[in-house]
């Protein structure tokens, strides 16, 4: 198994929810294979996988977030597996936030502080891949009056921080990737005996 890459870019990007199709990463930043890649920048989806919130026309917005992108290639690829994977990286965030101070609270795939919501994710599978996309908020500011959101700024973390937050999130899901993988093959397996 080829180990799954991290990358953290340095410039910004606009999420619009294009960036969950297959082999976005290598299409645009030339990364090909398994990653996790983490980026800031705004969000304005308008590329919606989300049935529920394209029927409520819920606008998925901010102004500032930490981003980060899983796509993960396990032929066939899986919704459930996707669905599966996108909870472990929801509960590496919320691990790597704990160890900052920031306590959440989660439901399902995403994560709140004191009620106000920190966290938007969506998972889904393409023919080849699975891809997961999970945004923090850096900052409330931008984000749509119904999503009682909430920032890490409002939170008192450090707005330099962000790259450095983001790495250790990714650093965990891969540990957690390469740690089931290992599990996997040292495991007999059920044979009816």
């Amino acid at each position: 198994m080829k180990p799954m890459k991290r990358i953290v870019a340095d410039s910004t990007m606009l999420y619009d929810g294009s960036q969950i199709n297959p082999l976005w990463s290598y299409e645009y930043l030339d990364v090909r294979g398994d990653s996790i890649i983490v980026f800031r920048g705004a969000m304005d989806v308008r590329y919606v996988k989300d049935i529920e919130d394209e029927k409520n026309r819920k606008q998925i917005k901010g102004d500032d977030l930490i981003h980060l992108i899983v796509e993960r290639f396990d032929p066939p690829a899986s919704i459930r597996q996707a669905y599966y994977l996108q909870r472990m990286l929801v509960i590496c965030v919320q691990d790597v936030l704990r160890d900052l101070g920031v306590i959440t609270k989660r439901s399902g795939d995403d994560l709140f502080v004191d009620g106000k919501k920190l966290t938007v994710s969506i998972a889904t599978a393409g023919i080849s891949s699975e891809k997961i996309h999970c945004g923090i908020n850096l900052s409330s500011q931008g984000t749509p009056v119904e999503a009682n959101a909430v920032g890490l700024y409002e939170l008192g973390i450090d707005a330099d921080s962000w790259k450095d937050i983001g790495n250790k999130i990714a650093e965990r899901f891969v540990f957690e990737i390469e740690d089931i993988e290992s599990d996997i093959c040292k495991t007999r397996c059920l044979d009816g005996m």
